[in-house]
């Protein structure tokens, strides 16, 4: 798994996050808890600031919209903390390209998990 850095690039950061959940992936063969390893992994890198929460919580949640069914927490915890990013925070560490980049992936991953059947358990 990824150790922590202290400067991660942009998209180094969305791919160590793709290829952590591919380890657990293959470890677990539920994509619930690999899911929810990754974010576990990466909890101390959200801890960061938030160019890195940013980029960590849409990540996740690209990752989440892949799967069939969304476990009800999931959801209300990734609508939630999409709802409360603040990307103005983030203007000192990302492009205006990176900062329009996020904005649109998070309007996706609003737009595709309130599609997604939620469920009670976590399958």
């Amino acid at each position: 798994m990824e150790g922590l850095y202290l400067h991660w690039d942009y998209e180094e950061l969305f791919e160590a996050i793709r290829e952590t959940y591919q380890e657990f992936w293959s470890e677990y063969r539920n994509g619930t808890q690999a899911l929810a390893r990754t974010l576990s992994e990466f909890e101390a890198v959200m801890n960061l600031g938030a160019f890195e929460r940013s980029i960590i919580l849409i990540a996740y949640g690209e990752l989440l919209v892949t799967h069939s069914k969304v476990f009800h927490k999931s959801k209300e915890y990734l609508v939630n903390e999409l709802e409360n990013l603040n990307f103005e925070q983030v203007k000192d560490k990302a492009t205006l390209e990176q900062l329009h980049d996020l904005d649109a992936r998070k309007k996706v991953i609003i737009e595709k998990i309130e599609q997604k059947t939620v469920t009670t358990t976590m399958e």
